[in-house]
């Protein structure tokens, strides 16, 4: 056979190929879809696939090298670990799964082996790295030999709700202030509270409103304990109970710093911005030297209700 000219389309070649008796490949594989997507997925049942095109190799996919679930926030770090030599088995970001490869090679399916957290939002990450079965690289839906990034958002969390409660907060703490400023948040209901995507919002002297995102840890606010809230800064002073769950809301000050000449005035947001729980509001708690407190946590945020804490306060103590 001699070569027709400089350059010749997909189907002459494929003629040609035909006429000598030599196979022609199959096109690239590809990725045809990622799921789930969108908000509201269900996180205790989330099932995170690839589907491509053609069948692909296990090699990548099923060690977590190239193909990583990760919480949203950290999908940079993950696109780069899965796009590096070593790839990113190890990666610290990563939802532990069990990884399948199914439908003949045509899906990859992730299976957190524990439930997500609730009103979060995930990527599923898969490296240009990937390889199909028949060695060549996995492209892209566009056709194109890039990594690609689907996300989704879980939603609530299964069971009985929870009842999250602002019942303690410190404004005035000894130097440096921002090493010492807490809200005690007591979770007063029979379900699991999950503090993603939560805020914390604080009433300014102008009367406007400032929050920031409550940066919630791993653990969980089981029902009748008590998470803290503290600022990028805390320094650990305080003696807590063990158990307590610990969160940051603010990169050094808790809130930007909460003021010592006015009543403090917090407030919690779910994460659809309702205020689901208040301390102070409308400027009804008292100045401490220390903590206020609710006399009943269960109780209104009300005048009656709202007390100085005896001593240093009790940060994790109802």
């Amino acid at each position: 056979m001699t070569a027709g000219g400089p350059r010749r389309g997909v189907a002459a070649v494929a003629a040609v190929a035909i006429a000598c008796g030599v196979p022609v490949p199959d096109p690239h594989a590809r990725v045809a879809e990622l799921s789930p997507s969108g908000a509201g997925v269900a996180p205790e049942a989330v099932e995170a696939a690839v589907t491509f095109t053609a069948p692909v190799a296990k090699e990548g996919l099923l060690d977590g090298s190239r193909l990583v679930l990760v919480p949203a926030a950290d999908a940079a770090d993950a696109l780069t670990a899965v796009e590096s030599e070593a790839g990113a088995s190890g990666l610290a970001a990563a939802v532990p799964v069990e990884a399948a490869l199914e439908d003949g090679g045509m899906r990859a399916t992730l299976r957190p082996r524990a439930m997500l957290r609730g009103y979060t939002e995930y990527a599923l990450v898969l490296s240009s790295r990937a390889l199909a079965a028949d060695g060549r690289a996995v492209l892209d839906a566009q056709g194109r030999p890039r990594a690609t990034v689907g996300t989704f958002e879980t939603g609530a969390i299964p069971g009985p709700p929870p009842r999250p409660a602002v019942t303690e907060v410190r404004a005035d703490a000894a130097t440096p202030e921002a090493g010492g400023e807490y809200v005690e948040l007591a979770n007063l209901g029979d379900g699991l509270l999950d503090l993603a995507g939560f805020r914390l919002a604080k009433r300014t002297a102008t009367g406007a409103l400032s929050s920031c995102a409550i940066v919630a840890p791993a653990e969980l606010v089981a029902p009748g304990a008590v998470a803290l809230v503290v600022g990028g800064a805390y320094d650990h002073r305080y003696a807590l109970p063990a158990g307590i769950v610990l969160a940051t809301c603010g990169g050094s000050a808790l809130l930007g710093g909460l003021a010592n000449d006015r009543p403090p005035e917090v407030l919690l947001l779910d994460p659809g911005g309702a205020t689901v729980s208040s301390l102070g509001a409308g400027g009804i708690a008292p100045i401490c030297q220390a903590a206020v407190a609710r006399l009943d946590p269960a109780g209104p945020d009300a005048a009656e209700n709202l007390v100085c804490a005896e001593g240093e306060g009790s940060p994790g103590s109802l």
